[in-house]
């Protein structure tokens, strides 16, 4: 019998990784009890929700903030010194630490990117969703504050001796393996899968609503993102304003808290003159997100990070036809069931716009190989391939 540990500490604000955490977390209820038992930790007081099943042990954790904290001293030592702070580092400040030791779990598995994973003292099965502090470092969402500094320096040695790393992509595999020399049987491509909420809501009537409360238009574009400078949104608009002789009809949807980016974008719909025709939802409720989805002419998602991205995941499974970035690993996400553009043109964005609002054909042909897409690679096909992996890692290759 081996024994399985799963450190929780996304929490539900986090989008991808809060979602990405939740799947990892059905796949292994679900391993062979014969074979497996699993504890888990919790760092997030929302996971206590989710955690309702008595088929495991679980194990609530402080994390100070003055650990926090302490954890970015490596970021600012010389590269030489960061082997006197792994490893050991994290149990001379952490007493949580201790108790998940006496847990004695043969693999620790870690859903979230963070810097435990690398501090951790014992076996690690460990998710690395994004490098883009290297490949998009001018963007301040990356580089501000030592952020890459401190990225690199738990990612340099979680790379180096964690026993699996996880991965959204092959795109993905290769900037780790580029970045930090991971050996490549230590790396796993476990690609997304569209967020538990759906099923559930693909249950429920249609929320009438909806569209009275966020006062959404009977037809429109969508794109549900943080307003991050990353996340494109200022061509976005730009794209809107050079349709709007061409396709006079056209409206876009943005859902995100509003902050960060937000008021600098609503000067530039004012300055535009597109108030009407870009309307700001503000924050979605899971529970109602899939509705937006379902109402939506399209999904346009002109980020400039990747690998890949959870919203397109999220229109296959509904329904919803989608535009995305032609970048990093989205045209292997997507591949014939999606538009590619140039999230750099605005033309480009403009003219997968217009050509989604008018081609009803389109449309269609694109949600039969979106469902089609979702149905492929799902919650089975994704505990299957994660199974997999803890197997090969707690039992060899036997």
């Amino acid at each position: 019998m081996k024994k399985i540990g799963l450190f929780l500490s996304a929490r539900a604000d986090e989008g991808g990784m809060f979602q990405y955490s939740q799947a990892v977390l059905a796949a292994l209820l679900i391993l062979p009890s014969d074979q497996y038992s699993l504890t888990i930790a919790y760092a997030a007081p929302v996971w206590r929700e989710h955690l309702t099943n008595d088929v495991y042990s679980s194990l609530p954790l402080h994390l100070g903030k003055l650990t926090n904290w302490l954890t970015m001293i490596p970021a600012f030592l010389p590269v030489s010194s960061h082997r006197r702070w792994d490893r050991s580092f994290v149990t001379q400040i952490s007493g949580w630490a201790d108790d998940l030791s006496r847990q004695a779990c043969d693999l620790w598995v870690f859903p979230r990117q963070e810097v435990w994973s690398a501090l951790f003292p014992h076996p690690v099965l460990a998710a690395v969703h994004d490098l883009m502090h290297r490949y998009e470092p001018h963007f301040p969402e990356t580089s501000s504050f030592g952020r890459s500094r401190y990225r690199d320096a738990y990612l340099c040695s979680l790379c180096q001796n964690a026993g699996g790393i996880l991965v959204d992509s092959e795109m993905g595999r290769r900037h780790v393996a580029e970045s930090y020399g991971t050996r490549p049987e230590r790396l796993f491509v476990l690609p997304y899968i569209a967020p538990a909420y759906l099923a559930e809501a693909k249950e429920r009537e249609l929320q009438d609503d909806v569209e009275s409360r966020f006062q959404l238009p009977p037809k429109y574009v969508f794109y549900p993102a943080q307003f991050w400078k990353h996340k494109n949104h200022l061509r976005l608009i730009q794209a809107m304003a050079h349709l709007k002789k061409i396709v006079p009809d056209v409206c876009l949807v943005l859902a995100g808290s509003k902050k960060h980016g937000y008021q600098t974008l609503l000067r530039e719909v004012e300055r535009l003159g597109l108030e009407g025709r870009v309307r700001f939802a503000g924050y979605v409720p899971e529970a109602e997100m899939a509705e937006f989805y379902r109402r939506a002419r399209a999904l346009i998602l002109p980020t400039l990070f990747g690998p890949t991205n959870i919203p397109p995941l999220e229109a296959f499974a509904l329904g919803c036809p989608v535009a995305v970035s032609g970048i990093y690993g989205m045209p292997e996400q997507v591949g014939e069931a999606g538009i590619l553009f140039d999230p750099y043109s605005v033309e480009d964005i403009a003219g997968s716009i217009r050509r989604l609002w008018i081609d009803d054909e389109l449309c269609q042909h694109l949600r039969d190989k979106g469902k089609a897409r979702a149905g492929a690679w799902g919650p089975a096909e994704f505990a299957n391939r994660l199974h997999g992996i803890v197997r090969q890692l707690t039992h060899g290759n036997n």
